[in-house]
């Protein structure tokens, strides 16, 4: 694609798109998936059990969301499915898989609001939205029926290992906390000027043009359907049942009561090893 068409997708930042009444209303439904290493399971304490931990990892890493949008504010929630029975308490959600409850988000007050729940208890998790530093490349492609152009970025995340019952960093004490390890991942976006939304999946947004696919690192996302105008209405409401939190005190919260439900795994093995050492 030429530099023309670079500068025009910039020029879309900062003209309004006038095709679109200000009440429209859309649908975009996204598949999820995230891959996981997954060598720690051919310990062979695990033999007897891989099949239920694939089933368990499958279940926590593709998943079906929704995006309901407007000119302005947008909300992105899981496609819950029945449960199986047997499912029981989905213990692996806390460790595989992505945080996210019902993501509200709001381009005109710049702000973004992830409703969600742990351990029984409802938090607002609200963030200004990222001013994120796209850069188009000009390239293009087809998504179903509509055009797509591509945008990226480069941002630094933790180097996590998932092991059976822990992240390696989150099971560290204070004392032995051991500096994290970063690195460089490239998320690119492919984004349609032909729905004139500053939203996508997730927390992804700031394109002039809704945001269809996703790769970022280990995570994908993929637009599968589009509804515009959709004949029931719904209105997009800001959530409010919860306490109120910053991403980054949730996260210190969330690594706490890992590492508390690891230490009580532990324990609790700890004794069953004993018990069963003493009647021998």
């Amino acid at each position: 694609m030429t530099i023309n068409m670079k500068n025009s997708l910039s020029i879309m930042l900062l003209i309004p798109v006038l095709c679109f009444s200000q009440d429209f209303q859309g649908k975009a439904y996204y598949m999820s998936k995230i891959s996981v290493d997954k060598s720690w399971m051919d310990n062979p304490r695990f033999a007897s059990r891989k099949g239920y931990m694939n089933d368990m990892i499958k279940r926590n890493t593709e998943k079906d969301y929704l995006l309901e949008f407007n000119s302005t504010e947008s909300t992105y929630k899981e496609i819950e499915k029945l449960e199986t029975e047997g499912q029981g308490f989905n213990w692996m959600a806390n460790y595989v898989g992505e945080n996210i409850g019902k993501i509200y988000k709001n381009a005109q007050d710049k702000i973004s609001i992830n409703e969600t729940e742990m351990m029984g208890k409802f938090f607002l998790v609200t963030e200004d939205l990222e001013n994120t530093k796209w850069k188009m490349s000009g390239e293009s492609k087809n998504i179903g029926q509509y055009t797509c152009y591509k945008a990226t970025y480069t941002k630094q995340v933790e180097e996590k290992v998932f092991t059976f019952g822990s992240w390696n960093q989150n099971n560290q004490t204070s004392q032995n906390k051991k500096p994290k390890k970063m690195r460089d991942v490239e998320v690119v976006a492919w984004f349609t000027p032909d729905i004139p939304v500053s939203s996508g999946p997730s927390w992804y947004q700031g394109l002039p043009g809704l945001i269809l696919e996703v790769s970022d690192d280990k995570t994908t996302i993929l637009c599968t359907k589009i509804v515009m105008n959709p004949k029931e209405k719904t209105k997009i409401k800001r959530p409010k049942k919860g306490k109120t939190i910053s991403n980054q005190d949730f996260v210190t919260l969330q690594d706490e009561k890992r590492a508390e439900a690891v230490e009580m795994w532990r324990q609790s093995r700890q004794k069953r090893q004993s018990s069963t050492a003493r009647l021998r």
